[in-house]
């Protein structure tokens, strides 16, 4: 029972009723705004004395609640231009942060005060595991963030993830099913959520665009009922969380300690499976669990990724980099790249009907681009790494095409963006994969799918009216053809699809096969050459 003769505490928002009445002036008009007074009073709620824990508790989950819409706006905002080095990006992706960070802190600091209280409330009691599903969600949501700058995730953050698992733990509940928000029809357990943060955060996250490392996170949250946690060792745990040290979680190297945690997702590969041979046998099929924004081949690429890092034995980056200071020119987009590097003309080529030259298909004389100037710091066999000026670099994001060309060197290499760092400084830092140094630019001529394809749609006239793609041939490793995949325009792959690769004396029929990855403006198929 509260004494009738004690003072309110010294905040704005007192008691539910004037808090309720403060969130209805809120600027409606003005998400970031709201949201920054919502982070505020978070800031200072969590410290100031006079409050019943219950009633502190009760005003955290109401304003967590007031947030919820516009966070999640104002995330979509930014994940829409998600530029590293972008004013207006990085302003929006602060305050998102901010409140994210505060609303963790708020929970942590209610959680460890109803934990010290000599007498501890039954409805406080009660909201344990709706509170701790909502502090465990906080603090994935910002790391989520922090991902998604490619940041390294401070040890504050998991010294706090850290002592939820501490507290879910001693008071027993862990797995305490709830609804973690009103409308929400998937239940959660505070443990379920924490292995989310956690499987996130080992899944290469650096090696995914923000709108992936969102899709990652999606799956995560539908698929933690397959994670597992365990006090010891396992098969099915390749990875290891000490809850008292403050430190990131990595792969278990036989270190253990009486609060280490073992966790893993190899229970939840075949579901992985299940969903990727969905998109992949039909790339129309919609899997709308993870967000109908998203498209099939997007997921795709993601749950690739997933199958490789929730393996029971996830793979070891042991490349040798070495230290270097050079100078690189770099362009950016399919459509570019694909005419400046090593082109094969349609001369030579039959062409009766003269379509080629009609539409414009044999290269310009000149090609209008301009080329950014990035600094190599290091490189390996197939990557190398880079330093990029704050004035550069505007577009990068992960899985980004490039072309490269070295100093002294006339031809063009075609690589993608494979892992970004943000250091302490700010500073970008980006890791660039060579998929191939002699790549070629060819034209490929629509010959229909399967048995249509003999047809080649005459036309009324008796000519034949073709398309014609732009395609880059990429060898494999060993500089070989024969097991060569193409990089098409975003859209272009149909499975299935025969087009007749124009290469002069050399030209083949290709049977398109399987999509093997996707970025911004390109796909990489798989092919199969026709005898």
């Amino acid at each position: 029972m509260f004494s009738l003769f004690e003072g309110k505490p010294d905040h704005p928002l007192f008691d539910l009723a004037e808090a309720r009445r403060l969130i209805a002036e809120l600027p409606e008009d003005d998400h970031y705004k709201a949201l920054e007074d919502i982070t505020f009073w978070l800031d200072s709620i969590k410290t100031v004395k006079g409050f019943h824990p219950e009633v502190r508790a009760a005003i955290i989950l109401l304003l967590d609640e007031t947030a919820l819409p516009l966070h999640n706006e104002l995330l979509n905002q930014y994940m829409s231009a998600p530029h590293l080095q972008d004013f207006k990006g990085v302003h929006q992706w602060q305050g998102i942060h901010a409140y994210a960070r505060a609303l963790a802190e708020a929970y942590a600091a209610s959680m460890e005060e109803y934990r010290g209280a000599k007498s501890r409330p039954l409805e406080l009691r009660q909201q344990l595991p709706l509170l701790c599903v909502r502090w465990a969600r906080a603090i994935g949501e910002q790391v989520k963030l922090e991902l998604m700058r490619y940041l390294d995730v401070a040890p504050e953050v998991w010294r706090q993830a850290g002592a939820c698992q501490r507290f879910i733990e001693a008071e027993q509940i862990a797995e305490s099913m709830v609804l973690p928000y009103a409308g929400h029809v998937i239940h959660s357990s505070p443990q379920r959520e924490l292995l989310r943060v956690l499987l996130l955060y080992v899944s290469a996250p650096d090696e995914l665009a923000p709108d992936q490392i969102e899709v990652t996170y999606r799956i995560a949250g539908r698929l933690c009922s397959f994670f597992d946690l365990k006090n010891a060792a396992d098969d099915d745990c390749p990875y290891r969380f000490d809850i008292a040290a403050g430190d990131a979680p990595h792969r278990v190297d036989g270190t253990a300690t009486p609060d280490s945690r073992y966790f893993g997702a190899v229970r939840a590969l075949p579901a992985v499976d299940k969903i990727e041979r969905q998109n992949e046998d039909d790339p129309v099929w919609q899997e709308r669990r993870f967000g109908s924004e998203f498209t099939p081949a997007g997921k795709l690429t993601v749950l690739k990724h997933l199958l490789t890092w929730w393996a029971p034995q996830p793979p070891l980056r042991h490349q040798d980099h070495r230290g270097i200071d050079s100078k690189v020119d770099v362009v950016h987009g399919f459509k570019l790249i694909s005419q400046l590097v090593t082109r094969i003309e349609l001369a030579g080529v039959d062409d009766a009907d003269g379509q080629a030259h009609k539409i414009g298909l044999a290269a310009d004389s000149e090609i209008d681009y301009t080329a950014e100037i990035w600094t190599v710091t290091d490189i390996s066999l197939d990557e190398i790494g880079i330093k990029l000026a704050k004035s550069a670099g505007a577009w990068v994001k992960i899985g980004d095409l490039c072309g490269i060309k070295t100093q002294n060197n006339p031809l063009w290499w075609v690589g993608a963006i494979r892992r970004i760092h943000t250091d302490a400084d700010n500073t970008v830092h980006l890791v660039i994969g060579i998929i191939a140094k002699k790549p070629l630019s060819i034209w490929l001529r629509a010959l229909g799918k399967g048995a249509e394809k003999a047809s080649n749609w005459e036309t009324s006239s008796g000519s034949f009216q073709y398309t014609y793609l732009p395609t880059i041939v990429l060898p494999d490793v060993h500089n070989s053809f024969l097991s060569a995949t193409l990089l098409m325009q975003s859209g272009a792959f149909v499975p299935g699809n025969y087009y007749q690769a124009l290469m002069g004396e050399n030209s083949r029929e290709v049977k398109l096969t399987k999509l093997l990855a996707e970025g911004e403006d390109f796909e990489q198929v798989g092919i199969e050459w026709m005898t």
